[in-house]
Parts: C-alpha cells; structure tokens; sequence
C-alpha cells in the first residue's frame, strides 16, 4: 500500500487478521447487524474496518492521517455503509459523528489506540453526550490492567471508568502481531456502559467524587489514612476516626478499596468537609 508509519502519530499496525477478526467479534456479536452502529476511532488503512463490515452496519471510521483515509476509502469501497473521515476524535462530538453519518440510534465505539492519547481517549467517549453502549479498544497492556482492576488491584483509572461501565480485559496480543512491531504488550480491554447509574451518586457529582479517589490515590503506597490525611489536609485522627466509623480499615492501601468502599468514603467526606471536595462547583 506505500505506506509508511508515522511515529509522531504513534502508528503501529496490528496485521494478525485472526485478532483482526476477534476483536470485531467483540465489538459487535453481541448485537443485531441493524441493531446497532460502529465508530471506529484510528481506522488506519482499514483492516479492522474491514472485519467489522462483514459484520456490521453502518460503520464510521475517524483517522487523523488524511493519506490513511485514501487508503482505507480505497480498500473499503465495496462497503457503501461504512464512511471513512479526516478528523481528530478528541475535538468531535461521537454522538454527533454517528448523526451526521445518518445513524441515530445506538453505537458502539472501538479502535487500536495510539497508547500516548488512551486514557484522554476513553474518558472522551465515556463522559460524552451520548455515549457509546460499548468500548472495545486495543491498548498497551499495562494499561489495560489498570482499567480492569479487581480485588486487590483497583486504580485511580479503574475506578474512574467503573463511574461509567463495567470494564473487561479480554486478550493480550503479542507484539509480532504489528508492523513496525512495537516495544510493548498490547491487550483488548471492553468497557460496557451501565445504562442506569447504580452507586447512588448523581452523575453530576462524579467530578466531586474523581476528587476523592484522586485524594485516596495521590500516595498509593501509603496506608489509607495517611493518604487521605496528606492529600485533603485533615488530620490522622479525623480521618482514621471517619474510616473506623464506616468499617473502612484505614491501614489498607487505596487499591485494596472496592467501589462500595469509595462511594461510602465519598457521601461522608461530602457530609463533614463539602468545601474541600468543591461540591456544588
């Protein structure tokens, strides 16, 4: 195809076409062919798109490299549901993409990731105004831990992500399977969207509680308490006596701390310190 990978766009092909083939069936098997809509975010040349296509329609590809769309429109051409654009995912409404495509409706998003824009990437789509149902995304492996977590592995970024959907790691992918093969691990993570917010926290509140889960997790190798303590600016024995009266044992570290743990921590920190939380701001 001519082509040549951009390393200041963070190009690394995935050419494995049974992991092609695999991380479409996760995108979309789930769901009716005219059940749903797919936006492909860094569509590159098109070979995920084009597994995709025989599955699902429409289909809207968005690649920021305007020689890789030619490219895919080219290969893609005998799909005439599936639409390639120039653009930049980060400074578009999703929603608003799929709409102007001609789908309204619900909608999955997937893509392989440059690594370097993941997490602005995810948090994008997740905090949209109107989400996708679905993410499934390619990204480096270490990374696709920390959005899974789990008992004993929780993450400032798990946590945040669990606000939104329930996040799965699905596969790793070796790194032959890219040209240029790149320096890491990869995997496939899933994060489905909750439809209904069950925490019992508003979802306007969710920056206020970011806020303290960015607190807990500001010294994730400290105990609790002297996280909280040191990031909020309370003293040892208010928290500890604040942890201790929700059964919250203050020695634990952070990552220890389930989402049930958080929102506990939350609603009393917002009923004694409202001011250091910034609620209402």
């Amino acid at each position: 195809m001519g082509i040549h990978p951009r390393k200041s766009l963070g190009q690394n092909f995935l050419i494995n076409e049974p992991i092609l083939e695999e991380i479409a069936a996760a995108v979309v098997d789930d769901f009716a062919p005219d059940e749903i809509g797919v936006l492909e975010i860094g569509s590159g040349p098109g070979g995920l798109t084009e597994s995709l296509a025989r599955r699902a329609t429409p289909i809207i590809g968005v690649e920021i490299d305007e020689e890789l769309c030619e490219i895919a429109r080219r290969r893609l051409q005998n799909y005439p549901d599936v639409t390639i654009i120039p653009a930049n995912i980060l400074d578009e409404s999703p929603g608003r993409l799929m709409m102007e495509a001609g789908h309204i409706g619900p909608y999955v998003a997937c893509g392989n990731l440059p690594y370097y824009i993941t997490q602005p990437v995810i948090r994008h789509l997740l905090t949209a105004d109107h989400p996708p149902d679905r993410i499934v995304t390619l990204v480096q492996r270490e990374v696709a831990q920390r959005i899974a977590g789990g008992t004993g592995k929780e993450s400032l970024l798990s946590l945040s992500v669990k606000l939104y959907g329930q996040p799965k790691l699905l596969f790793e992918v070796s790194p032959s399977m890219f040209w240029p093969i790149p320096k890491v691990h990869s995997a496939v993570v899933l994060i489905d969207r909750k439809i209904k917010n069950d925490l019992g926290i508003d979802r306007t509140e969710f920056p206020n509680f970011i806020r303290a889960l960015q607190a807990g997790f500001a010294q994730p190798r400290k105990q609790l308490h002297n996280g909280l303590s040191g990031s909020l600016g309370v003293g040892h024995q208010e928290i500890t006596a604040l942890l201790t009266s929700l059964d919250v044992d203050s020695t634990l570290r952070p990552q220890h701390l389930n989402m049930s743990d958080w929102v506990k921590i939350y609603v009393a920190l917002k009923e004694k310190y409202p001011e250091i939380l910034m609620i209402g701001e």
